[in-house]
């Protein structure tokens, strides 16, 4: 009689003993699979950029506004009222032009009553002088005393001195006439009118201000505030590059004229004003646009130039590769015994910059040359070995290599609970 317990026991001690070998037949062939689709990404993958040359500039950069060179304000000397106005915005004037008349018939009584005055003193002065050259000869025979021709010697000049008065007034009166009409005092462009006829000006103690005239609109200003901390950049002379608003996509050039040493402070920020010359021929620029300013501290032309991110690249290098291939050899490339991750150790001299160029294997080699000056994106290399135009330096590591070893990473290595990719 056959015992079905023991058989079944049988029967199940067979399949374990044929689970264990399936088993690892399969974990041993996945690292195989995996070693061998790894092998082929050895290389870690990375960002380069070509060394070029090109052009290098160092800007101080800042804002000012725009201004004729040299305007003048013109005025009224004289109180009335206004009553013609001859010119209007953007005229343009020569000198001795007429931009506008007070009323005149107040100043023309003025101007008669001072003639009248100058003719009654005159006559005063005549009328003195007869009487005292006739009492002169009565004093000469001693008929008078000296003290009564001295009186009528006082007279005479008192006289005299009337006249002297009068004709001032006169003088005075005809000048403020003459002022009635205002008359450009420059040749240039009306660039402001704050009057209009029949309005009634007063001047008595300072001129109003009635018309601004800019001299010549073809050379203008600007007036920029730089930064204590980039004044020592600017200089007399020093080349300048703007734009404006009005045209985004020209580039207007000017020049250094003056460094104002009066600073000017506005919320603990010292600035100093520096004033720009700048040709304005086609004159698409006008007074008050607000510049965005280059100021040109270093040029230097056709100069090789290298990214500034590859001079700060670091990669990630091991302090010893394992030996064995595949899997395991990708799986501690770049990593400490303790997993963390080893940096290069490679000292740079001072006064020398680094950079990293690829090996026909894909890995990193560091190149070493003398820095020069930089803009802040690149900088230019002044003495070098084996950098040239067109050398591929790395500027940083590749965002996909990155994925990758952290998607083969949780595929061999699932997290608790997580069904692996």
């Amino acid at each position: 009689m056959v015992n079905n317990d023991s058989v079944r026991s049988k029967a199940m001690k067979r399949k374990k003993v044929l689970i264990i070998p399936v088993t690892a037949a399969v974990i041993v062939l996945s690292f195989i699979c995996l070693g061998s689709v790894r092998r082929s990404k050895d290389a870690p993958a990375f960002r380069t950029a070509a060394i070029e040359r090109g052009d290098l500039e160092i800007l101080v950069s800042t804002t000012g506004t725009l201004s004729a060179v040299e305007t003048v304000a013109v005025g009224a000397e004289v109180s009335g009222t206004i009553g013609k106005v001859y010119v209007d915005y953007n005229d343009t004037v020569i000198e001795g032009d007429t931009l506008a008349l007070v009323e005149p018939a107040v100043f023309e009584a003025s101007v008669n009553e001072a003639k009248a005055s100058v003719l009654k003193a005159e006559a005063e002065v005549e009328k003195s002088r007869a009487e005292y050259e006739r009492n002169k000869t009565l004093h000469e025979k001693g008929h008078i005393s000296e003290f009564d021709l001295l009186i009528l010697k006082t007279s005479l000049r008192s006289a005299e001195a009337d006249l002297l008065s009068a004709e001032a007034k006169l003088v005075q009166a005809q000048n403020n006439l003459e002022n009635t009409v205002i008359r450009s005092p420059v040749s240039g462009t009306v660039i402001e009118r704050s009057v209009d006829a029949g309005q009634t000006i007063a001047s008595s103690f300072q001129a109003p201000e009635l018309f601004t005239i800019a001299k010549d609109l073809k050379e203008m200003q600007i007036e920029a505030d730089v930064d204590e901390n980039d004044i020592g950049k600017i200089e007399k002379d020093q080349k300048v590059r703007f734009t404006v608003q009005a045209y985004p996509d020209l580039s207007f050039d000017g020049v250094v004229r003056q460094v104002r040493l009066q600073p000017e402070t506005i919320q603990n920020v010292v600035t100093y004003t520096v004033v720009i010359d700048v040709a304005n021929d086609d004159g698409l620029l006008l007074p008050g646009m607000t510049a965005t300013i280059d100021f040109i501290v270093l040029e230097r032309q056709n100069a090789l130039l290298v990214p500034n991110s590859a001079i700060s690249f670091q990669p990630m290098i091991p302090d010893k590769a394992p030996k064995q291939g595949g899997f395991l050899a990708n799986l501690f490339k770049g990593k400490k015994n303790d997993g963390a991750p080893a940096m290069n150790k490679t000292t740079v001299p001072a006064g020398v910059a680094r950079v990293f160029c690829l090996t026909t294997e894909g890995f990193p080699r560091a190149e070493l040359f003398t820095p020069g000056e930089s803009d802040g994106v690149f900088t230019e290399i002044l003495e070098t070995t084996n950098l040239e135009e067109g050398t591929q330096v790395i500027t940083g590591a590749s965002s996909q290599s990155r994925k990758e070893e952290s998607v083969s990473h949780n595929t061999l290595f699932p997290m608790p609970g997580r069904p692996p990719r």
